[in-house]
């Protein structure tokens, strides 16, 4: 079993998605899971979650919709991969707001998680300690849903171990290992951020989005990044993502998969299994 936990779609004519400028190319164009479907069957992925991209009740929607099958772009009729469950958005700086957000999606059976992107936030350093945010957060606490965390280094990492502190019924999700950084001193400073956050029980990250400016995305390079997280979190709570179609900047997803195999793979098979699928399905409820 295989489970994809961070997986993207968008479509400009749905939504804004300011971030994708003209500069990063191929991400303007629409992306559906269909799209990812024959990289996703040679893969052997068997269930994908997929997550926000934009900070937007729309965007949720369209996740939801496509999720459903009800547009087109589906993965097709038959096709080996599920899509299992999204991380979508809600507003998290007001309570009251945020629970008549959560209401929305309280009877939708995939509705598993929240994302905020909070490195584009102009709050971005301050985010995880406004008051406001933490009543959000028990907000979803209450309602049974998972936080994760975007591209934490370096704008909040050293945050996050005393919001999952704050918050010990809340699930907390560090995607992208929370970007380990090439600068050697800069690598120190977010490993330390890593141990302490791994130290809190309620945490977990994702080995994803890993094409790191100054690193080379091989498995050599990335060992170390990977061996910090093993000891900090441990492979139980340890889940792969793709993180398509991100991946189509540079190798796209086979060659993305086949470095993280060659990480994930040195471990024992149970180990290697939390990491595939295990940590996933039990953080996500899937």
């Amino acid at each position: 079993m295989i489970i994809d936990s961070h997986m993207h779609v968008w479509d400009r004519s749905v939504s804004d998605y300011l971030w994708i400028t003209d500069e990063l190319g191929v991400l303007n164009e629409v992306h559906t899971p269909s799209r990812n479907a024959d990289a996703l069957a040679s893969c052997g992925i068997d269930q994908v979650v997929l997550v926000q991209a934009e900070d937007s009740l729309a965007d949720t929607n369209y996740m939801m919709d496509t999720a459903y099958g009800r547009l087109d772009g589906a993965l097709p009729d038959g096709h080996p991969t599920t899509i299992t469950g999204v991380v979508g958005w809600v507003q998290l700086d007001d309570a009251p707001v945020t629970a008549r957000h959560v209401e929305q999606y309280a009877e939708e059976p995939l509705f598993k998680g929240v994302r905020h992107l909070i490195h584009g936030d102009p709050r971005a350093t301050e985010f995880l300690r406004l008051d406001s945010v933490n009543a959000g957060l028990e907000v979803l606490t209450k309602a049974g849903l998972v936080l994760d965390l975007p591209d934490a280094w370096p704008w909040f990492a050293k945050d996050i171990a005393a919001t999952a502190a704050r918050h010990p019924d809340l699930t907390i999700v560090i995607d992208h290992l929370a970007k380990p950084p090439a600068d050697r001193r800069a690598w120190d400073e977010w490993a330390a951020c890593m141990r302490e956050a791994g130290a809190q029980l309620n945490t977990v990250t994702k080995v994803s989005g890993l094409h790191l400016e100054g690193i080379p995305y091989t498995a050599e390079a990335l060992r170390p990044s990977f061996e910090v997280a093993l000891e900090a979190f441990g492979p139980d709570r340890m889940m792969y993502g793709g993180d398509w179609p991100m991946t189509r900047l540079n190798d796209d997803y086979i060659k993305t998969f086949a470095v993280l195999a060659e990480l994930i793979d040195t471990l024992s098979p149970a180990e290697a299994q939390a990491i595939w699928s295990g940590t996933a399905a039990r953080t996500y409820r899937l």
